[in-house]
């Protein structure tokens, strides 16, 4: 089966990797080429901590095809969309070319409304979508540090139910099985999604507005009163749109393994508020709770209010306070440890606040010497941990 996963991030090349390990034909399609060259050569590699004491194991280099672009590629089997849903439709106009009238295209997106916009361009029949059970952080190129919990970590479905679909859904099914983890097509898929769908409205956007890791978040009284009345809305828009939810089994089942993988770091929505000041996918998530309540005649005055504020926030990431030195949110220190650093420049090429620049000279190794130029200008925005092929950078945020 061939395969093109759009929007190759951490999540999106881990489910790429594991498909090519269950005997897919893969191409993970990126904006970069440094980044299409480390998948290709050596490939990706999946670290995972297990155990009591946390011992860690990891995969050997999965080569993986990559293309910046579609161009030069055939028409695909299947699509896998894994960009943020509010790119959704551009990912797809920009993958037109490898789209056939039989290419099935699935969506493990965060949210829901995704197969709307999916089902502008495609046909309904050849529309799949569901959730993961699963984690993932790019910690350099190529290089993810993962987690799988859940009973399931791959669960989908399909928008049209029939013989064709199940047939195609197993087949799918079968070749994540046999890389190792646990997949499977439903034709109940939805209870699956709105679950997860409340696992990211309990913590995504709330956590953004109070600036508070999942974790941190969590420990705090006024914080889980308020994800609470998330839940209770979003639940009671479940219900009305014909899905069984449980508010008891999601807290004591659901949330508790959920906040074991994640409770450490800043939720996707966050990181687009607080550093990227990119724009979020509030409307897949809390906007879809307002949207759909509104519709059923449910009232949704929280989830309302969060949107509401994330909104506005998206508007004016350019406007918003500055205290005294002009800086917005937390402040970071950049450290470089020279005894590993080559001197590739990535690090300097992708910071969006040029923070770091080459120095006059050559380091110990003999490589273009990187120094830390501008560290009050850190967004912690962690762009250059993250291409750094040699991992020779921490960003540290500091309290």
């Amino acid at each position: 089966m061939k395969i093109a996963v759009l929007g190759a991030g951490a999540m999106g090349s881990m489910l790429g990797a594991y498909l090519q390990l269950g005997g897919a034909d893969v191409t993970l399609l990126v904006r970069r080429k440094e980044l299409a060259d480390k998948f290709a050569n050596p490939g990706i590699v999946m670290r995972s901590y297990t155990g009591a004491d946390g011992e860690k194991s990891e995969t050997a280099p999965i080569p993986m095809k990559a293309s910046v672009g579609c161009e030069g590629l055939e028409k695909q089997d299947a699509v896998l969309i894994m960009v943020k849903g509010c790119d959704t439709k551009a990912a797809l106009e920009g993958a037109a070319s490898i789209i056939g009238d039989d290419t099935k295209i699935i969506t493990l997106q965060n949210g829901i409304g995704n197969t709307d916009i999916i089902g502008e361009t495609v046909k309904q029949e050849n529309i799949y979508y569901g959730c993961v059970n699963m984690s993932a952080i790019m910690s350099a190129p190529g290089v993810l540090d993962t987690g799988l919990f859940g009973d399931v970590n791959v669960a989908f479905g399909s928008v049209v139910k029939g013989d064709e679909q199940k047939k195609f859904g197993d087949e799918l099914a079968n070749i994540f099985n046999a890389s190792g983890i646990k997949a499977a097509y439903s034709e109940d898929i939805d209870t699956e999604v709105w679950y997860k769908l409340l696992v990211n409205i309990a913590v995504n956007a709330g956590c953004g507005l109070v600036r508070l890791r999942g974790g941190e978040a969590g420990n705090d009284q006024d914080f889980t009163l308020l994800a609470v009345d998330m839940l209770k809305e979003a639940i009671a828009v479940g219900m009305a749109n014909g899905v069984q939810l449980d508010f008891n089994y999601f807290m004591t089942h659901i949330l508790p393994v959920a906040r074991k993988t994640s409770g450490l770091h800043y939720p996707s929505m966050a990181q687009d508020m607080l550093m990227k000041k990119a724009p979020t996918e509030i409307e897949f998530i809390n906007g879809a709770i307002e949207r759909l309540g509104k519709k059923a005649g449910v009232p949704t005055p929280v989830n309302t209010t969060i949107s509401r504020l994330v909104r506005t926030i998206e508007r004016n990431y350019d406007k918003q306070y500055k205290d005294k030195t002009g800086k917005t949110g937390p402040s970071f220190k950049v450290k470089i440890a020279e005894k590993f650093c080559k001197g590739c420049g990535y690090c300097i090429k992708y910071c969006p606040k040029k923070v770091l620049s080459a120095e006059d000279g050559l380091n110990a190794k003999g490589y273009v010497k990187v120094k830390v130029a501008n560290e009050a200008d850190c967004i912690g925005c962690l762009s250059c941990s993250t291409v750094c092929p040699e991992a020779a950078i921490t960003v540290i945020k500091e309290d």
